[in-house]
């Protein structure tokens, strides 16, 4: 629905730039030059280097930014639209721009050609002859065409730009959809003891349906990130919502446990799209210095969802007034009262998508073919692309210390985390005497822990203004990744910490305030390097971005529907003590991580490939 819309105001927005008459005015400046128009033509005048005013507007976030202070890098431009990976893979022609691009703005218009009546359009300085490695043919489709972008850089039709409200929307409407599909991850867990009766089957058939799960959100996410950078976020949404409902009500219907474990590995499946994009419209709609404060308010409303998961199925499982097959029904409903929202407020935030409709319809309008969105450089084949996606994750992974060390890292932390669902059986129904309920109760000690990781947010961005500064003192435009890794150097000595103390007090003669206790610190230390992990890895692979983060998805959910297999086995195996201790043992030799990064991380990405040159 809000697709529509958009679509509606982009049209009214052109429409009104030929149907308006403009004076020519004489000296017009922008952000990018100085601009006049005479004798029937426009001239233009490139602003000085040390110019302050275009120094300063390049600088800051613009006037919609509720924090001041200095902005990281330089916010969205046609350049960085041009060099965005996904955006530009080739085409007939070479988009390299070899001169600077200038923008005409909409309230700045000069003349009354098509090509200069519109909004944002950018165009390379008419060359007289070809470059070394240009032919004459291909200097005259570049000097042909017209590239649509952004009107400078507070153009209100770039999400970057939209109202707080309205980003603060549609921030809160894609945590919810991650909050869903993390939700029915644990919720579904909670049926174990009753299907392994209902199906009359073993302990490691009844975790498949759980372990599938998550192997089916992993493996998917490889496959939806590139459709929804051809077709957008909202396409890609919605669909994968209802499909994701479908399944779950196939996996609720089931009579036999294969039904069970297949439609839940295809709800998986679908589920993967809102559980990677919803991190992807977080970078849509903020700048990277605002994401210091939303992404961790988005990664806690995602994590709060397998935390919060088993108490409601506990006391669905465990009620005699309704089937536990209401396991399914909850998320169904849950999952239905998030899509409304969705399908009707949220809107469209890929700006490359918004690009090209600008473009599509300014060559209506015009009929002139010309203007081109950066997305339209493309000649590259979606399957070219999806082929791409599917073997960068593994290059990268394979190739990145950076990217290994985070992938097993994370994979080690949501591997405990989904343990927890057969060990809190253990830890707290048979060591400590709870209820099932009050088991699944338990969990909320992670979530006070999750929620108190918020205190760090201040001090982090403290330390990163500091950094950005003193960046700026050395002549850098903007300061190393590493200045990411600061909440991680904060919530890391608490993952092993909390394990060891939760294994070693989980008895009847310690009270369980101990255990409880100890799932706060581990809580907390979770999210802290959750959200640092995945800051530094975007951050240090920033044209790689969509494949780093994707390799990190894909190992840590896969991984952690291995782990739900073995989690029963090796707590009634080892026991509580040294099943912990062997996890708390290999997150020791993990917690050095973000310091030796934070240390000599800048000399890593020296010799990496696709990390992030040290700049300076």
């Amino acid at each position: 629905m809000q697709s529509i819309i958009q679509h509606r105001r982009i049209r009214r927005k052109i429409q009104q730039q030929f149907v308006t008459k403009h004076e020519k005015p004489g000296d017009v400046w922008t952000h990018e030059g100085r601009y006049d128009y005479h004798e029937g033509e426009i001239h233009s005048y490139p602003r000085e280097p040390a110019d302050d005013l275009a120094a300063r507007r390049r600088r800051e976030h613009g006037h919609r930014t509720f924090i001041s202070g200095p902005s990281l890098q330089p916010r969205h431009t046609a350049r960085s639209h041009l060099g965005r990976e996904g955006d530009v893979e080739g085409a007939e022609m070479d988009p390299e721009i070899s001169t600077d691009p200038h923008t005409i703005n909409a309230e700045e218009t000069l003349g009354n050609t098509a090509d200069i009546m519109v909004t944002g359009i950018e165009r390379s300085r008419l060359a007289d002859r070809a470059t070394d490695n240009e032919t004459d043919v291909e200097l005259e489709k570049r000097n042909k065409v017209i590239i649509v972008t952004f009107e400078g850089d507070t153009d209100t039709m770039d999400p970057h730009n939209w109202s707080l409200g309205l980003r603060t929307l549609t921030t809160i409407l894609t945590s919810l959809t991650g909050f869903v599909i993390f939700w029915s991850s644990t919720i579904d867990a909670t049926a174990y003891t009753t299907t392994k009766k209902v199906y009359g089957t073993g302990p490691v058939i009844q975790s498949l349906p759980t372990a599938m799960f998550l192997i089916g959100t992993g493996l998917g996410a490889v496959v939806t990130a590139p459709i929804s950078e051809v077709l957008g976020r909202n396409p890609v949404y919605i669909p994968s919502m209802i499909g994701f409902m479908l399944f779950d009500m196939g996996a609720g219907l089931s009579q036999a446990a294969p039904q069970r474990i297949v439609c839940r590995g295809l709800a998986g499946f679908f589920a993967s799209a809102p559980a990677i994009l919803s991190a992807a419209s977080l970078v849509d709609v903020w700048s990277r210095i605002e994401r210091v404060y939303t992404f961790p308010v988005f990664a806690i409303i995602i994590f709060t969802g397998p935390l919060v998961g088993p108490i409601p199925g506990s006391f669905a499982v465990n009620a005699h007034s309704v089937s536990w097959r209401w396991v399914d029904w909850m998320t169904i409903i849950l999952a239905g009262l998030v899509l409304i929202p969705v399908a009707l407020f949220l809107p469209e935030t890929y700006s490359p998508i918004l690009l090209y409709w600008k473009a599509k319809e300014i060559r209506r309008l015009t009929g002139d073919d010309r203007y081109r969105s950066p997305l339209e450089f493309r000649k590259a084949t979606f399957l070219h692309r999806l082929r791409s996606s599917l073997y960068r994750p593994f290059q990268l992974f394979v190739t990145e210390p950076i990217i290994m060390i985070h992938a097993i890292y994370l994979s080690l932390l949501f591997m405990v985390l989904y343990t927890f669902i057969a060990g809190y059986v253990s830890i707290f129904e048979l060591a400590n005497a709870f209820s099932p309920t009050s088991t699944a109760l338990a969990f909320l000690g992670i979530e006070v822990g999750v929620l108190l990781s918020a205190l760090v947010i201040p001090v982090s961005m403290w330390l990163l203004r500091r950094e950005i500064y003193r960046s700026r003192e050395r002549g850098q435009e903007r300061p190393d990744p590493e200045i990411s890794l600061y909440m991680a150097m904060f919530g890391a000595p608490f993952v092993p910490i909390s394990l060891f103390w939760m294994g070693w007090t989980a008895k009847l003669e310690i009270s369980f305030w101990s255990p409880l206790v100890a799932s706060v610190f581990f809580g907390f230390g979770t999210l802290c390097l959750f959200v640092s992990g995945y800051q530094y890895v975007a951050d240090a692979f920033e044209a790689y971005a969509a494949s780093a983060l994707s390799t990190l998805q894909l190992l840590r959910l896969v991984s952690s529907g291995c782990m739900r297999i073995a989690a029963e086995p090796m707590y009634k195996k080892l026991g509580n003590g040294w099943t912990l201790t062997i996890l708390g043992g290999v997150s020791i030799l993990f917690m050095p991580v973000p310091y030796l990064l934070y240390w000599k991380g800048y000399k890593i990405r020296s010799y990496s490939r696709y990390a992030r040159r040290n700049e300076g």
